[in-house]
């Protein structure tokens, strides 16, 4: 059954979606695609799949480890966000979301500065912020351990070191910048209405194998009118800096 959904997701070129990470990364991949094919591009924290489903180029994914499934078009290097293993420059384009919330605090500009340094042109970063995002986080992890039983890592580490705010994360940028002696511009999108993701997680938290399939699989057919949807108060904010060398 599983190789046959997988089939039709080849046909349709949605192979490895999702409909809540597609949300999350296609407003990047329009910026990429925006400056042409021949970009190289690395993600840091890509996991085994990351951007490459949804951008369909190859991709340099960096992780601490790549647990499967492993997408055909991600090259993976294991190393880490705070230390990457790469030359200045080394890359046209830099991706990384939903990572840095799960970097103890005091660590998280030096992730920053390290994809600023490896990066030549655009540094394309997001993660959930605020105070907002942090209450239905909490919501979110409590309704997961009544449903299975213990808590999930991914939402604990989000409680456990804080999410971080737009402003603290706009200060990393400029002050790492400043620091590799580089001109950049910042902008600046929310991503994902709260109320749509609280709605979407707990359909991925569903245990009933239709719900689930109705939430993973065929809101794929959702995603123009979700992405029309995105008015704030949102869960994400996506940072896209061009770097002015």
């Amino acid at each position: 059954m599983k190789k046959l959904w997988h089939g039709v997701e080849k046909i349709l070129g949605i192979y490895r979606w999702h409909p809540k990470i597609a949300l999350r990364y296609l407003p990047v991949v329009e910026k990429i695609k925006a400056l042409g094919s021949t970009s190289s591009i690395v993600e840091v924290g890509s996991g085994g799949l990351g951007i490459a489903p949804y951008l369909k180029r190859q991709v340099v994914g960096v992780d601490l480890s790549f647990p499967p499934p492993l997408h055909p078009l991600l090259t993976p290097v294991l190393g880490s966000a705070t230390d990457l293993p790469f030359a200045a420059r080394a890359f046209d384009i830099v991706v990384s979301l939903d990572m840095i919330e799960h970097i103890p605090p005091k660590l998280r500009e030096r992730g920053i500065f390290e994809m600023l340094r490896v990066g030549k042109t655009l540094v394309c970063l997001g993660m959930p912020c605020g105070r907002e995002a942090q209450l239905q986080d909490k919501q979110l992890e409590q309704e997961y351990k009544i449903k299975r039983g213990e808590g999930f890592d991914f939402l604990s580490e989000h409680l456990e070191y804080g999410l971080p705010t737009k402003q603290e994360i706009l200060s990393a940028i400029e002050g790492s910048a400043r620091k590799l002696n580089l001109q950049i511009e910042v902008e600046t999108i929310g991503n994902l209405n709260l109320s749509w993701r609280l709605w979407l997680m707990r359909g991925w938290l569903a245990q009933n194998f239709l719900v689930n399939l109705f939430f993973r699989k065929f809101l794929l057919l959702g995603i123009p009118a979700f992405r029309r949807l995105n008015q704030p108060p949102t869960y994400r904010q996506l940072f896209f800096v061009k770097i002015q060398r």
